[in-house]
């Protein structure tokens, strides 16, 4: 990408402003692309049965549930058998107990719905956001990467709950800085409300100073101590904002112990490094923008290449990344393409009737048409989860291998696979381990990786006689399991080809 000065190349361009043709029905009938791109990327969701593949969604439940009886917000972990009492920053706190009102009233459709419509919401503001900078045709592009890019993390948990609050809360800054005026004040309940979700919140004040820092690199020379005044209230209270939380101070540094004990987070799908080698929507975002780059028709200023790369730099190193890059980065694509586009271009030029159709649905929607089209996709959301009912994946859920050692342990401490944790903590059930990789820690984590998959220096003895470990319930692949089956004592009571269950006997070497 080439670097440019902002203030020659950043400018914002309006296609609204071309005329469109009078008697388009579509035009009439006040249809927009963002109302039609958020219906159908909400309805999407719905009619895939997304949502519920990833065992999370029971924790939160279970977390959720736990604050509600409680009447408070969780500082030290209530659910281990092995950390009891442990310091836990409960970053989610809010989003659970949004979580446990939809599972309350609508069980887990509700998840889904609001998974949904939080998909949908964000789509649409993102593709209004390009259209008052774009063409329509290069918005949709991004659009359509972007919703490529987040649809495989489409999971019913708080990082998908606080995709709207994130889009909502860089469009505006990245309006301000283009406008060369402060943030509107409106945003910063955004934050609050974002600082008391998902700890992502500290990537929206990340992007804040670069935005800032941007500001006032767009600005003249005798301009840049004004825009800088004019930031500075905004940031100062967004930061206290952020503060505002059961957590105090130790919310934001709870982001950095995650950096912390990335090796262990390996082990988790999410957090691996994409797989390039398959073609996926993230190989076709690298072909458009850097051959875009290449070509010359993307030049962006030092701040925001800086910008785009440290959030391309995020998804390399972790699957999870990859939707906040096609959500962020064509917030500050948009208008340097449009730049590099119309300078590509002769003025006024009209593509064709490709382009004079897709300007006719680029003006927002009538209000009375928003109502009416959103009224008809509840309905045909709700029918489509009536029929489909979802449910979380089986996988993670060993309902019948968990019963045949509840049916025999009375007071079980079950030595388990994390990724049945969660699980175990939705039925009440006390647990080894799960998937609070941030609780558990580096040093705990990998005992238990180099246990199950017999790495050197991996001991699951001294493990089942520290933490005296009368159950056993595991992935059946692991490689600990032909020890387990050999080992004098333990008995096997159940086993599929989703879990294998264990009990002590009286003879049980530990």
């Amino acid at each position: 990408m080439g670097v440019s000065q902002p203030a020659a190349v950043e400018g914002v361009l309006d296609p609204t402003a071309v005329a469109v043709p009078r008697r388009s029905m579509l035009a009439l009938a006040g249809i927009s692309w963002p109302l039609l791109l958020g219906v159908a990327g909400s309805l999407a969701v719905v009619s895939l049965g997304l949502g519920l593949a990833d065992p999370d969604v029971y924790l939160h439940v279970a977390v959720g549930q736990w604050m509600w009886l409680h009447a408070h917000v969780p500082t030290h972990d209530p659910f281990s058998f092995s950390l009891p009492g442990a310091p836990w920053v409960a970053h989610e706190w809010g989003a659970e107990l949004l979580t446990l009102a939809l599972y309350h009233i609508a069980g887990w459709s509700g998840l889904v719905a609001l998974g949904a419509v939080c998909f949908g919401a964000t789509l649409a503001y993102l593709l209004r956001f390009l259209l008052r900078r774009m063409e329509p045709l290069h918005a949709l592009l991004l659009a359509a990467l972007a919703a490529g890019m987040m649809l495989p993390y489409v999971i019913d948990r708080p990082h998908e709950f606080v995709w709207p609050l994130t889009v909502i809360w860089v469009g505006g800054l990245v309006e301000a800085c283009e406008e060369s005026r402060a943030p509107s004040w409106w945003l910063l309940p955004l934050m609050l409300l974002w600082a008391n979700m998902h700890a992502s919140f500290i990537l929206g004040l990340g992007l804040m100073a670069l935005l800032v820092i941007n500001s006032i690199e767009r600005g003249k020379n005798q301009m840049r101590s004004m825009i800088a005044r004019r930031w500075a209230p905004f940031c100062v209270l967004a930061l206290a904002c952020a503060f505002i939380n059961p957590q105090g101070y130790r919310l934001l540094l709870f982001p950095f112990h995650v950096i912390g004990i990335r090796e262990m987070l390996s082990h988790f799908k999410d957090w691996r490094p994409p797989d390039l080698q398959h073609l996926q929507v993230f190989d076709l975002w690298l072909l458009v923008v850097l051959g875009a780059a290449f070509a010359g028709r993307v030049r962006l200023s030092l701040t925001r290449a800086i910008t785009v790369v440290g959030l391309l730099f995020m998804a390399l190193g972790s699957n999870r990344n990859i939707a906040l890059l096609g959500l962020l980065s064509p917030l500050f694509l948009a208008a340097p393409v449009a730049a590099g586009w119309s300078k590509a271009s002769p003025s006024g030029q009209d593509a064709g009737r490709l382009d004079r159709l897709f300007r006719t649905l680029s003006r927002p929607a009538r209000p009375v048409v928003v109502c009416a089209v959103l009224a008809v996709a509840s309905v045909a959301g709700a029918m489509m989860l009536r029929r489909n009912d979802p449910r979380p994946a089986t996988m993670f859920a060993p309902r019948a291998a968990l019963q045949a050692i509840l049916s025999r342990v009375a007071k079980p401490r079950i030595f388990n696979d994390p990724n049945f944790g969660d699980y175990l903590i939705y039925r009440h059930v006390p647990v080894f381990v799960d998937a609070r990789a941030d609780l558990y820690g580096e040093t705990f984590l990998k005992r238990i990786f180099d246990a199950m998959s017999l790495a050197p220096g991996g001991d699951v003895q001294s493990l089942l006689a520290r933490y005296k470990i009368n159950a056993i319930l595991l992935w059946p692949g692991e490689p600990v399991v032909r020890v387990l089956d050999r080992l004098p004592g333990w008995r096997c009571v159940y086993r599929d080809k989703m879990a294998v269950a264990y009990i002590r006997g009286p003879g049980a070497r530990l």
